[in-house]
Order: structure tokens, then C-alpha cells, then sequence
């Protein structure tokens, strides 16, 4: 089945890493670790300490980072698919704030406390009142920073929320101001000024015409740019700067001061890409001007001077969508995760600046995320590499692990989602299940916890065998592969320490080859490998057993694979007519520790995807857009409002899930994928909900190619509130996604004399959805038709064929007045449209 996209956010970070698309992550320099939970390993999937919601309804997370001084954010949009949006930052004097621009209507500015100040204005004897200007039109309020040159003090500026400036009391000495503003289609400026207050009050205007567009671009004429992350880092570690998403040009005003540099990501693609045409290349070009802004901040590079991978993008069961994220990692922030469309499966070739450090992220549209390592590569071919190769399973990176600490035990596992080849996976989507035992004795037992979160239980201060088992299972949507992980370890705790010690663990991990880009196996044997490792320093460890089950673990089959060395091999020929393949490991350690790993659905089968119903869940009433044709406009207009899919979910315990997908194609491998927002379902009762799903959809962004107009299906999934009822059907209802036409009209101005002929003409138009551009629509029949004043129906007063540049013409006779318009009659993959409509007075 397909993988769907609605939930409920039952945390802010299942959505933080649910919806990579549209995300940015950012490092701020000089930030120690937040409380409220662990930091991530290097390289891997953060862990969230604060958030807030933006004035664009849009979720900001606030995450911190191990080995790194400084938390980071991602902005987390609505839409699942939606496009990444442009935001102006600034990471400074323990705060964070953040303001979308761009838009059509201004929106105000969210602040987070990150961490204590490390520095403060002190009160002066003597201050005056500056006034920072922004020249030009409204700015919707800007962003402006203000430092002393000579002590690096902040100073708060209160900006005008809707207007184009700021005050701020200052006393005597030297200062530099930023100010960050972005107009509706308009490109993003990064302005820059120094001044300095002597005795009196001043006003200090930037002027955007001395700003200079900040560029890399390459070689290729077919690359664009698709994102970019421009900032400014000032010599105290203050970063300010841009987000900018989806092509627009970012202005920096040129500037020189030791210490301070401007910092460019760009990330180039194949012009004419979408989310549903994806590029088969990336660009990853990053450049640091010190000293501050350049004269000319642009740089071009030779992709032969580049470095080269093929990277494979492996899906989670079935094709879909997804997002291909990176970042450059420098050595005091770790920059921002620029995030471009990817199909998976997929291959992408990768381009890169040699000898610059790379952090890279595979999202799953709607779903799980996989993240590498910072990765280095020289000039020219490097070596290739593999994301998300199943099977998906829990493995332990720092800080994760379980810790006995006085009479508290302590569990934190978050990386339930981590692929074969050891990027680490996280589906904070999932919740998790615990029980502890002792001789028999129930401890501790916890259900539905939230996986990002730990876990602990109170236990004796004497040493003391245990039971520990921890089950993480996927309940926000349907996920084809690893739908639930259960890990059985029995050990003897080292009792009570003075400080945290570990748990004397034995771990499995299991891999498989011969499994093609879907994670799929064929009809050739698959070779399954075990390994076993213990977290005693010292301790050696062996595969116990190794088994396979073809109906999601209610047989299993024992594999025969002996142990040499902490390691197993078996080969298994699946069974042809099995959707799935689950894989269960045991194994053990020299100090007597055990473990028992299952992982239901640990690949897929060779048998063809099908609709899945457990118990008595029904969906009903499927309606896309009540029942109308949609027309999608060409590029994202925030504005709009978002279409809908509204539907009824009945059980007897009530609903606790569900989501929607729109789809063309076979369930499985779909051809184009929508996704739509989290539901919201409103209960009629105590088993039935009704249920609606809004979704915006632009055609350059999203679809990209004109043969995705026609007929798309909706699929729903849906799950009871006891958790024993579950349904994930492809095919509920149907929607005409159509091509955008339009066309227009000419006709008399200036009364016609009763009888006499008279001029109308018009050029029909169609959105071509590669290009982003409206093309002339030749040879399409359009109707003339005219309604007389007083009455609502409108008669055919002519059929007219387009001329080849889209041209139609009539003459009719002036018979009495009359409101005139064309009509374009739709068509199939081709939407209707009406012109304007003409008066035109007859005497």
C-alpha cells in the first residue's frame, strides 16, 4: 500500500521529522546543550528541547546537537508536500527568531529562548534614540540587529511589525546594524551598516541599490537554483541570515570587517524538476567569504572541478516521494539543511565542493528520515552510496543506550528507524511499549510512550536480574516496512553507583542482500545476515538464532545459520506468494546477557501490494474537493484556499488515526503522489468521525509534467482507537486534476450601430506545468456566448476553432445590449475557463 501522510501531532518533533520537506535546520554558535532531553550523535537525527508555532500557522523546533555548540531549528510546514518556504533568522544573545517572508500578507516574527545571554547591554549613562530606516516600499516589518563594533553588545531593536523600520536607545560609540527584509516575489536582502552616535540622536537608512546578489552557480546550463541558505557570521558568533527557497535571489550589502563572513549554500537542480519530476542530479556548492561581504559575493565553479557520487535512494516498500536534505558542517555551527525533491527509488547524481564536509538526510515523504554522517569527498568520481536499505531496525548510537543511575533505570532508544548500512533512522511517528521484570515481578510497565522521550523505572539498589522488553510500534499512519519492533534483553544490573552506569546488554542487528531498490526480494534467494555485540567492555558475543516469518510473525521458521565470531549467514528463498518478511534475532553474551530482536515486516515480498482490512474500521463517503474539478495554479500561492477531502471513519472503539494520500497508478508504485495535511475529524458520535483533509497543490512545484492531468485516485488509511482495527484502501474515490486554462476577450468599447457586425476576439491559453509558463492553446473549439441584461443564461452566439497562436475571432450582428464572454469547454486533461466578460451597448 501506499504510505500516507496524515497523523496526529502527538509531539512537535513527529512532525519535525515526519516532514523534512520545507525544513531548514540552523546551528547557532555559542549555545550549550538544551535541557529537556539528550542531543543527538554526530551527524544523526536531533532531539527537540522547545518550539513554537508561527504566524503562518507553520510548527518552528528548536533541536540540539552533540558536538556541537549550538541548537539548531527547522520550520515544519502544513502542507506535507508543500514547498520549502523563505525565512529570515537570527541566532543571538540566547535567543531565536524567526519570521517567514515573502508572503502576500505580512506575518510577524516568533522568538525562542535557546539558552542563557551570554552577554547583555549594560545600562548607560547617557543614551540616545536611533532610528534604523529601511528605504523603499512597506516591508512588513524587518528584521534589525545592532552590535557596539568594539565590545560585540547586542541591542534590542524594536521594529515596526508592519512597517520599514526600528528604534533603539544607544550610548556614544561605534555600531553595525543588519536588517533583513522580503517582499511578495520579491528577492531577500541581507543589508548591512556601520554608524557611529557621538552626542545626539540619529537615523540610520540602509540602501538596498549598494546590495549584491550572492550566487554559486556551475557550469551546467541546465542546473537552477533550488534553494539556498545565506548568512552572516559577525566576529562575537552571532549568525543572522536567509532562507531562501525555490530559486529567489538573496542581496547582501558588501561590507569589510575582520572576522565577520558571509556564508553562501546553494543547491542547485535540473531546471523544469518537480516534486512528482525530480531532478537526477544535485548541486551542493558551498563558499566562505571572510572578512564579510565581498564586492562581488558570487563565485562560479566547474562541475569538472567538483566532487562526483551516484547516491541510491532506496524505498521503504513502495515508490513514493521524498526529500534529499544537506548541510555543510563547519567547524562552529553545522549550517542549514537545504531540502530538494527525490523519488524513491531512485538514483541522484551527487555533485559537491571538494575538501567541505557534508551532512545529508533521506526523508520519506509523510514518514520516516535516515541521516548520514558528514561526508568529505575529493575532486572528481568518488565512491557510491546506499540510503535506506532495509531492514529498519532499533540500533543504539550515543547517547542513546540504557543506564542504571542510583535506583533509577534509564531508556533511551530512539533510532527504531536505522537502516542496514548504519544511517540512523528515526519515525517520531512511532510510540513505544515497556515492561520490566524481575524473577517474575512486574516493576514497571509503560505504554504509548512518545519515542523521542525516556523512559525510567524505579528499581532496588542491589544487584539484580532482569527482564527489560521495549516494543516501538508505527500508530500516526501505515508504514510498509518495520511496523513493529519488539526487543527482549535479560541481564544482571551491577545495582546501585554513584554515577550513571551502563546496562550490560547484549545487542542483534540483522541484514539482508539481494533486495532490490524497493527493499523487495524476487524470485532469486536473499542472503540474510545476524550479528551480535554485547556493551560490556570486554564481553564477547554470539548469534543464537535466527528465523523468518511470512505472516507478520504469527509462524516463525528457524533458519539454519551457525555462529562464527559474533556473526550468522543464512540464505532463505521467500516464499513466492508472501506481501512481507519479518526476521527475528537472538543472541547472547560471554557474561550471560541475552537479547531477542523482532521486526515485523523487515522486507517485502515478491507478492504484489494489496488493500489491507483488520477488524470491523470502515471508511465512507470519500469526497475530493466536493465532487469538482481541480485546476491548480501554477506556483504557491499561500493565500489560496486549500482543497479538501472529506470522509467518514466508523468503529465501534472510535477512531484514533487517519490520513489521506492522492494518487495516479498502481497503489504500490504510484506514478504521482499528493499528500495532504493531518486531518481533522470531528466525532458524530462515539464510533463514527467525520473526517476532512485539506491540501494545497501548485502545478510547477508539485507535478511538474503535463501527463499527470486526468484522473487521480484518493487513498485512506485508518486506524481504532484500541488499536485492533485497521484499514489502508487505495481506491476510494477519484478526482479530475486538470490543466489551468484561461482566455481572453476584445470587443467594442464604444457603443455598435443595431444590425451592423461587429468585432470579438480572444486568445485561449494553456498552464504548461514543465515550464511554469502559459502557452497559446491552438485548435481548441470556444464558444462565443452572450447574456442579455436582467436573465442568468447565457446563448451560443458562435463555435470558433483556435488558430495555431491560440487566436479566436467572431463577427456577430448587434441585435440588442448584451454581457459577451468565451468559453473554453473542458476537455479531457484539460480544465474549462471563461474570458471576462464584455459589455457591449448596442444603438
Amino acid at each position: 500500500m501506499l504510505r500516507h501522510a496524515g497523523r496526529r501531532r502527538r509531539t512537535a518533533y513527529g512532525a519535525l521529522i515526519g516532514t523534512l520537506a520545507a525544513s531548514a535546520v540552523v546551528l547557532a554558535p555559542g549555545w550549550g546543550q538544551a535541557a529537556g532531553g539528550p542531543s543527538a550523535p554526530p551527524g544523526q537525527a536531533p532531539v527537540p528541547s522547545a518550539g513554537a508555532t508561527l504566524a503562518t500557522g507553520e510548527r518552528l523546533e528548536v533541536v540540539p546537537r552533540r558536538g556541537q555548540s549550538a541548537p539548531g531549528f527547522r520550520v515544519v510546514p502544513k502542507s506535507q508536500g508543500g514547498q520549502p518556504g523563505r525565512y529570515a533568522y537570527s541566532v543571538l544573545d540566547g535567543k531565536l527568531q524567526v519570521r517567514p517572508v515573502g508572503l502576500r500578507q505580512p506575518a510577524r516574527s516568533t522568538t525562542v529562548g535557546i539558552g542563557s545571554p551570554t552577554r547583555s547591554a549594560p545600562a548607560p549613562r547617557a543614551a540616545y534614540s536611533v532610528k534604523i530606516q529601511l528605504t523603499g516600499t512597506d516591508h512588513f516589518g524587518p528584521i534589525i540587529q545592532v552590535w557596539n563594533r568594539k565590545t560585540w553588545v547586542y541591542h534590542e531593536v524594536a521594529a515596526e511589525q508592519f512597517g520599514n523600520s526600528g528604534k533603539v536607545s544607544l550610548p556614544p560609540g561605534d555600531y553595525i546594524t543588519v536588517g533583513m527584509y522580503s517582499n511578495w516575489q520579491q528577492p531577500d536582502h541581507l543589508l548591512t551598516k556601520t554608524f557611529t552616535v557621538k552626542d545626539r540622536g540619529l537615523t540610520v537608512t540602509f540602501d538596498p541599490a549598494l546590495a549584491k546578489e550572492t550566487a554559486i552557480t556551475a557550469d551546467d546550463p541546465s542546473a537552477r537554483r533550488a534553494s539556498a541558505a545565506v548568512s552572516l557570521r559577525m566576529p562575537n558568533g552571532d549568525v543572522v541570515g536567509f532562507l531562501g527557497g525555490w530559486g529567489n535571489k538573496v542581496y547582501a550589502t558588501p561590507f569589510s570587517l575582520p572576522g565577520a563572513s558571509l556564508r553562501v549554500h546553494e543547491v542547485l537542480v535540473k531546471d523544469g524538476s518537480a516534486a512528482n519530476t525530480p531532478s537526477p542530479y544535485r548541486y551542493d556548492l558551498y563558499r566562505n567569504f571572510p572578512g564579510g561581504v565581498p564586492a562581488s559575493p558570487r563565485a562560479q565553479v566547474r562541475t569538472a572541478d567538483l566532487a562526483r557520487t551516484v547516491t541510491t535512494l532506496r524505498a521503504a516498500g513502495d515508490d513514493t516521494t521524498g526529500w534529499f536534505s544537506s548541510y555543510p558542517s563547519v567547524s562552529d555551527s553545522s549550517g542549514v539543511y537545504l531540502p530538494t525533491p527525490v523519488r524513491v527509488p531512485s538514483t541522484v547524481t551527487e555533485y559537491a565542493t571538494p575538501g567541505q564536509a557534508f551532512g545529508r538526510m533521506l526523508s520519506y515523504d509523510g514518514g520516516p528520515t535516515v541521516t548520514a554522517e558528514p561526508r568529505t569527498l575529493p575532486q572528481g568520481a568518488g565512491p557510491a552510496e546506499t540510503f535506506g536499505a532495509a531492514p529498519f531496525a532499533l540500533r543504539s548510537f550515543p547517547p542513546s543506550g540504557a543506564v542504571q543511575r542510583g535506583t533509577k533505570l534509564e531508556v533511551y532508544e530512539p533510532w527504531a528507524f536505522t537502516d542496514s548500512l548504519g544511517h540512523a533512522g528515526s519515525d517520531y511517528d512511532s510510540v513505544q511499549d515497556f515492561l520490566l521484570t524481575s524473577r517474575g515481578t512486574k516493576l514497571a510497565e509503560t505504554k504509548g510512550l512518545e519515542t523521542p522521550k525516556v523512559w525510567s523505572a524505579a528499581v532496588p539498589r542491589a544487584q539484580a536480574p532482569y527482564e527489560l522488553t521495549q516494543t516501538v510500534r508505527h500508530t500516526g499512519r501505515p508504514t510498509r516496512l518495520s511496523t513493529r519492533q519488539t526487543t527482549e534483553w535479560a541481564f544482571v544490573s551491577d545495582g546501585y553507583s554513584g554515577s550513571a552506569t551502563d546496562l550490560p546488554l547484549a545487542d542483534v542487528d540483522v541484514r539482508v542482500d539481494g533486495l532490490d531498490a524497493r527493499n523487495a526480494a524476487g524470485a532469486s534467494p536473499v542472503t540474510v545476515e545476524a550479528l551480535a555485540t554485547s556493551r560490556r567492555q570486554g564481553a564477547t558475543a554470539s548469534v543464537t538464532g535466527l528465523e523468518y516469518s511470512a505472516d507478520d510473525g504469527a509462524t516463525w521458521t528457524a533458519l539454519p545459520a551457525a555462529d562464527t565470531g559474533g556473526r550468522a549467514t543464512a540464505e532463505l528463498s521467500v516464499p513466492q506468494n508472501a506481501r512481507y518478511v519479518s526476521l527475528r534475532v537472538s543472541g547472547k553474551d560471554s557474561e550471560g546477557s541475552t537479547v531477542r530482536r523482532a521486526v515485523i515486516r523487515a522486507f517485502v515480498g515478491p507478492a504484489p501490494a494489496a488493500d489491507e482490512t483488520v477488524g470491523s474500521i470502515k471508511v465512507t463517503n470519500v469526497v475530493v474537493n466536493n465532487g469538482r474539478v481541480i485546476a491548480p495554479v501554477m506556483y504557491d500561492d499561500p493565500n489560496r484556499e486549500p482543497y479538501t477531502v472529506r470522509y467518514t471513519v466508523t468503529d465501534p472503539a472510535g477512531v484514533a488515526d487517519t490520513g489521506v494520500v492522492l494518487h495516479r497508478s498502481d497503489p504500490g508504485r504510484p506514478d504521482a503522489v499528493i499528500r495532504t495535511w493531518t486531518p481533522e475529524c470531528t466525532p458524530v458520535d462515539a464510533t463514527t468521525s467525520t473526517c476532512e483533509a485539506p491540501f494545497q497543490l501548485n502545478a510547477r512545484g508539485q507535478l511538474g509534467r503535463n501527463d499527470l492531468a486526468g484522473e487521480w485516485k484518493a487513498a485512506v488509511w485508518a486506524r481504532s482507537l484500541d488499536g485492533r482495527s485497521f484499514t489502508d484502501r487505495s481506491d476510494l474515490a477519484t478526482a479530475q486534476i486538470l490543466r489551468e486554462t484561461r482566455v481572453t476577450i476584445t470587443a467594442p468599447t464604444v457603443p455598435v450601430t443595431k444590425g451592423k457586425a461587429f468585432a470579438v476576439s480572444g486568445i485561449a491559453g494553456i498552464a504548461d506545468w514543465s515550464t511554469g509558463r502559459w502557452n497559446a492553446l491552438p485548435g481548441k473549439a470556444v464558444q462565443l456566448e452572450f447574456r442579455r441584461p436582467g436573465t442568468s443564461a447565457y446563448t451560443i452566439a458562435a463555435h470558433v476553432t483556435a488558430d495555431t497562436t491560440g487566436t479566436v475571432k467572431a463577427a456577430p450582428k448587434a441585435a440588442y445590449d448584451a454581457n459577451w464572454r468565451w468559453l473554453l469547454p473542458r476537455t479531457p486533461g484539460v480544465g474549462a475557463a471563461a474570458s471576462p466578460v464584455v459589455f457591449v451597448d448596442v444603438r
